[in-house]
């Protein structure tokens, strides 16, 4: 069979396909990628190299793709096991010619640090002005303040200690965030609240907890929690402290029926302020120790619902937040997740 004649056009694109080779070989290229670091979303860093170095003319083969995995890999798990605010950073350049190189790191603050920065680069107030409604609730039950002691784990700048303690309740604040410990020490001195300071991860041996607190809060603190051991450690920890029939509340993202996350969706969640447990996890987590489930709530629908006219939504990023929106970019209704208020009673 003879071969066909070339024509003009496939000699006009021939040469136009040459040229484009050219061209993108004179290329200079600088980037950066950055992402938080989810091992279990390995894939997709890799997908993304793909497509972003193919895109700048400079496509890799599948033995090169196989070294990127490998890197990333080994730099996805260092990230992680280090902080739930973790990144991976790739950085890559090319000189003229057809080559391309890049870099591949771990990047990572402690989760203190992280809210330090947030004094740093965040308007006040951080967390919203008025007490949560629901830990105010739980304490207005108490026939006299002065004898229902009160313990806040990672109680921030004190928006739930201070008031409490403005209603004549002796109050506990564990903080680990030493500039948060600080404002609430010198807010507390300033207005001579009956409030102890604690500064430290709650979880460390120590022996400055007492055992007769009536109630024990926890306010956006499980959102950080890493594993189902911490949410043991909580329950343990609220057994051996509550006095018998004192109260645990703490607010924790849960599924919504029909959704069974995966790994990808937990290392995520972590990533964005959002830790993520199931209901089973809550109740295995309880199991064998002194205290019962008195009541499961939406925080969204609750804290709308009482809180004082004008304090709704306590922050620009807390509608979003509650309904899991941070780490489920859809709408509040289809979002597999949502922030509820658990209230748990020591029976004896």
């Amino acid at each position: 069979m003879e071969d066909l004649p070339v024509t003009p056009v496939d000699a006009a694109r021939s040469a136009k396909d040459a040229m484009l080779r050219r061209f993108y070989a004179r290329a200079k290229i600088n980037g950066q990628i950055v992402l938080p670091a989810v091992p279990a979303l390995l894939d997709e860093y890799v997908s993304m190299c793909s497509t972003v170095f193919a895109g700048l003319g400079k496509p890799f083969s599948d033995a090169e793709l196989a070294h990127i995995r490998d890197a990333l890999t080994g730099e996805l798990a260092t990230a992680y096991a280090a902080s739930p605010r973790s990144n991976i950073i790739i950085t890559y350049n090319a000189p003229i010619g057809t080559s391309l190189n890049y870099n591949i790191r771990a990047e990572w603050t402690s989760i203190s640090e992280a809210y330090e920065r947030w004094l740093a680069t965040r308007t006040p107030p951080l967390f919203g002005t008025e007490p949560d409604a629901r830990v105010l609730q739980l304490a207005t039950e108490a026939a006299d303040p002065a004898t229902h002691r009160v313990l806040e784990i990672g109680a921030g700048t004190g928006r739930n200690a201070l008031a409490l303690a403005r209603r004549g309740h002796p109050v506990d604040a564990v903080e680990m965030t030493p500039k948060f410990a600080e404002m609430l020490r010198t807010e507390a001195d300033r207005d001579s609240l009956d409030v102890r300071v604690i500064a430290r991860d709650v979880f460390a041996e120590s022996d400055d907890l007492r055992d007769d607190y009536q109630l024990i809060v926890l306010s956006e603190v499980l959102t950080d929690f890493r594993s189902t051991h911490q949410v043991r450690s909580l329950f343990e920890l609220a057994a051996r402290c509550l006095a018998p029939g004192g109260r645990l509340v703490f607010n924790t993202f849960l599924p919504r029926d029909g959704y069974h996350p995966d790994d990808a969706a937990r290392e995520f969640c972590q990533q964005v302020y959002s830790s993520l447990f199931t209901r089973h996890e809550m109740s295995t987590a309880a199991a064998g120790l002194p205290l019962r489930l008195l009541s499961d709530e939406s925080v969204h629908d609750y804290e709308k619902a009482h809180l004082p006219d004008g304090a709704w939504p306590p922050t620009s990023w807390y509608i979003k937040w509650v309904d899991g929106i941070d780490a489920f970019r859809t709408s509040p209704e289809e979002s597999p997740i949502e922030l509820r208020w658990l209230v748990f009673e020591r029976t004896h």
